[in-house]
């Protein structure tokens, strides 16, 4: 983890590198407070790094983390008298722990992609796009194939909520009736997807908690996909008995991470007082303290924020500076906040987004946020249902209008809004503000022949046939490369969806 600036890190008293430890115990849960601390507050940051057994103390971790140096210190590795020191064997422990973490994350990426080909094909599509949009960012979201909500609302009110959750209203209950439309709307998901919709969880601008019934949900949803949903929520505090009982149950059902978010200082101590180190192993703690390491992103709620408060937003600029590398490779220069950019969305669904109480369906993916896609996804289609059967029939629909598995002749041809074409030396380049792709050819024939390719594309004014047409005509290219080439712009996210996206009022303009 990263430094903070303006810190002078106290002598470490490390052991000698020939000497044997007698190391007191020390478990993953354990550790991972230190870490969590180190996370969520610029007060421990300061404390740890000049006092830790204060540290240690005051924030009952029962260690000094001075022991666990090596997984906070990033200039640690840099003493090169600490290559071969002695070090606790919770490092390493601690270091494959998450280092599995992160191999499941993307293990579940893998295995979100669907059965059924044309939702497959769309959601590779959709992934390339993001990953243009986004850059690396894209790679931490797993874009699952379905999110279902069982509130009208969330009672938690974040102010920089991502996805602009609205004020909460009602919950959909565990009722006879609608246990029977979950199971059968579950099961018309798990159809249509396959064995990639037990990756779907059941929250998206709502908290889980607030529905008394959200355990009895959950528990179909595994019967019928096969996987209990993990479970994110902000009220993690509010009723550890219940909390408990959940993490038990989901555990046992195969879900191996769940997520506690956490939005002050003081909320963090309330959970690590009413849980155990050990309790909390296996739930991430998500950070969103204004000292919080990680940035938040520039959707939903925080852009409405934004406009109003200048400061929010070099607040968590700054946040970018430690994780970035200045061009001057000074550790304390402003650069990196003035050229890197925030995460620009937290969705991370790829496929359809339910509501249970409005019985609505929504096709979404995730983008970077916008005026047009201010909540950070694309709505390319919205639409009701009255039960599990018409349900079926409007997401075949959706599969039908907004997924053909290839290009035709027919289909317009745009350059996505999100990106710019511009031409270079040997023919042109799409590019955002985070990525860039290059179409280019040596021979002078082919370079003009892109050059018009790349206007085409950016006029948005043909057809991909009739560019297909010109293009043999003016230049002597087979139509079929033509359209391979658009097919492939279009797989890598670069063109407009050929049947479009709808538009409105967001959630979080209309608050």
């Amino acid at each position: 983890m990263p430094t903070p600036q303006g810190t002078s890190y106290a002598e470490p008293q490390h052991p000698a590198a020939d000497a044997t430890p007698d190391w007191p115990p020390i478990t993953i849960g354990q550790a991972k407070r230190v870490l969590e601390w180190w996370s969520s507050s610029a007060v421990f940051r300061e404390l740890v790094a000049t006092d830790p057994e204060r540290a240690g103390r005051d924030y009952k971790l029962g260690f000094s983390p001075e022991l666990i140096r090596p997984l906070w210190d990033d200039r640690y590795h840099l003493d090169a008298a600490n290559k071969d020191r002695p070090q606790h064997p919770i490092v390493a422990e601690y270091r494959a722990y998450y280092h599995t973490k992160t191999q499941w994350r993307d293990e579940v990426k893998r295995e979100c992609a669907p059965d059924e080909p044309r939702l497959k094909t769309w959601r590779t599509r959709q992934i390339a796009r993001n990953a243009m949009e986004n850059g690396l960012y894209d790679n931490s979201i797993i874009h699952s194939p379905l999110a279902i909500e069982l509130s009208d609302g969330c009672s938690v009110g974040c102010w920089f909520c991502g996805v602009g959750a609205t004020r909460f209203v009602e919950t959909w209950d565990y009722t006879e009736e609608n246990a029977t439309l979950w199971r059968g709307v579950l099961s018309v998901l798990h159809d249509k997807i396959g064995d990639a919709s037990k990756w779907g969880f059941c929250y998206w601008a709502t908290d889980p908690l607030d529905n008394p019934d959200y355990e009895h949900f959950a528990s179909d949803f595994a019967d019928i996909t096969g996987m209990f949903p993990q479970t994110t929520t902000a009220q993690g505090h509010k009723d550890p008995e219940r909390v408990l009982k959940l993490l038990r149950l989901s555990e046992s059902r195969g879900c191996k991470v769940n997520r506690f978010s956490v939005l002050t200082e003081s909320l963090l101590r309330r959970i690590h007082d009413a849980y155990t180190a050990d309790e909390l192993t296996q739930v991430e703690i998500v950070a969103q303290m204004r000292d919080a390491t990680v940035p938040k992103a520039d959707a939903g709620s925080f852009r409405v924020k934004a406009r109003k408060t200048a400061n929010v937003v070099e607040r968590e600029k700054k946040k970018l500076i430690p994780i970035a590398v200045s061009e001057d490779g000074t550790e304390d220069s402003d650069k990196p906040a003035l050229t890197m950019q925030q995460p620009g969305t937290i969705a991370c669904v790829t496929g359809f987004l339910l509501n249970m109480v409005r019985r609505s369906v929504k096709l979404i993916s995730p983008c970077r946020a916008s005026e047009q896609w201010p909540l950070g996804y694309i709505v390319f289609e919205e639409c009701t249902f009255t039960d599990a059967a018409d349900l079926e029939r409007k997401i075949e629909a959706m599969i039908e209008t907004h997924m053909p598995q290839e290009l035709t002749p027919d289909d317009p041809i745009q350059l996505n809004p999100s990106f710019r074409l511009e031409p270079v030396a040997n023919g042109f380049r799409v590019l955002s503000d985070l990525s860039c792709i290059e179409f280019s050819r040596p021979t002078p024939d082919l370079v003009e022949y892109l050059g018009a390719l790349g206007e085409h594309v950016t006029s948005g004014k043909r057809t991909a046939g009739e560019i297909a047409v010109s293009s043999l005509f003016c230049y002597g290219v087979p139509e079929t490369n033509t359209l391979s080439t658009l097919g492939a712009m279009l797989n890598l996210g670069i063109l407009v969806d050929a049947r479009g996206r709808i538009t409105g009022q967001s959630a979080v303009e209309a608050q």
